[in-house]
């Protein structure tokens, strides 16, 4: 009795899929696929490549860490960005306030995280254009971090020796009042092609503005992958 009753239950599970990972998404990216899939732990899921046969574990992302909801994460295929091509993993946060990006390049059977950006309100937000007219486009990312509101700008590169991130060097504005992060804001201006710099001006209400073009305040160092 015992036996029928076992060969039953694994019959049942054959048939149901019960006991597996759930997977919420697939998306074809090049001659791969990735998926979002309930990982091993409890509150965990994971980013999974899977390319020539090959499945690979990208990343284990924690709730409450990296993400609120699983219906909150989606992937989107990108070409030609940082001369590469590849998929952007997007997650947001309070329903949509908030947005971080990761974008993949896939290499050689393997994808390599080159950016990461972070927007607000579901806006449009990175810029492929290049600034340095040496006909590799850079990314601009109008960036804004949600514990503050903080704007500011992003520049990713990609050079011979790998990518490269940039932010705008805000030393030496005129009359700058530095009371504190808030107290400059920077934006890309993608139809003038130019950056803008809001600063607290001393003793004064109204704002400082100063224009930029090309890379000319942006101090660049290797980028290295935060999550």
């Amino acid at each position: 009795m015992g036996r029928k009753w076992l060969l039953c239950m694994c019959s049942m599970l054959m048939l149901t899929g019960c006991g597996q990972a759930k997977t919420y998404w697939t998306e074809e990216v090049q001659e791969a696929q990735v998926s979002l899939r309930d990982g091993t732990e409890d509150g965990t899921l994971d980013l999974v490549l899977r390319w020539d046969g090959t499945e690979t574990v990208l990343r284990t992302m924690v709730r409450g860490t990296d993400f609120s909801r699983a219906g909150d994460i989606s992937a989107q295929p990108f070409t030609d960005i940082l001369s590469s091509d590849g998929f952007v993993l997007r997650t947001e946060w309070l329903n949509g306030a908030f947005d971080e990006n990761d974008y993949y390049a896939l290499e050689e059977n393997r994808a390599v995280q080159i950016a990461e950006t972070y927007g607000s309100g579901g806006e449009t937000h990175d810029y492929s254009v290049d600034l340095d007219k040496d006909g590799g486009k850079e990314l601009v990312n109008n960036a804004v971090t949600g514990g503050d509101g903080h704007a500011f700008v992003q520049v990713y590169q990609r050079r011979q020796d790998g990518i490269w991130v940039g932010r705008m060097d805000l030393k030496d504005l005129p009359d700058h009042d530095n009371w504190g992060a808030n107290s400059t804001a920077v934006a890309y201006d993608p139809e003038r092609n130019v950056f803008r710099i809001r600063y607290s001006v001393k003793n004064q209400t109204e704002p400082g503005i100063l224009e930029t073009t090309g890379l000319e305040r942006i101090q660049f160092s290797p980028y290295e992958a935060e999550r």
